[in-house]
């Protein structure tokens, strides 16, 4: 499983991101610290979380690759991903969105930069 990203999502990322911290990409199902609520619908949610590389993730059991490294993820969420996926800016509404093989995961992936369990 991978997660390629356009320059211009890694140029955000970038910008919010300092070297001693670690990406997640949340599933937002209402599980873990870092999930605001649980979803009853047909919908998908994923955030991208930036937390200390020492922070605490024991529910980011799984790994994925990515352009900027090992990205944690929930292990169960990846029956929500495609083998394949992007991470590209919607310009239109300066957004990023995350797609799949053949599929829109996300069209409003959000970066929340995590310091212990509040949000910076």
């Amino acid at each position: 499983m991978k997660l390629s990203m356009s320059s211009d999502a890694k140029t955000k990322i970038a910008a919010v991101m300092g070297p001693n911290q670690r990406l997640l990409l949340s599933f937002d199902d209402g599980v873990g610290p870092f999930s605001n609520v649980g979803y009853c619908s047909l919908d998908t949610s994923f955030d991208l979380i930036i937390v200390d590389k020492d922070a605490l993730t024991p529910d980011y059991d799984a790994m994925i690759d990515s352009d900027l490294g090992p990205v944690a993820v929930k292990g169960y969420s990846k029956t929500y991903m495609s083998e394949h996926m992007q991470l590209t800016e919607n310009t239109t509404f300066h957004t990023l969105q995350l797609t799949g093989d053949s599929e829109q995961l996300d069209p409003n992936v959000q970066i929340r930069v995590m310091s212990g369990s509040t949000a910076e």
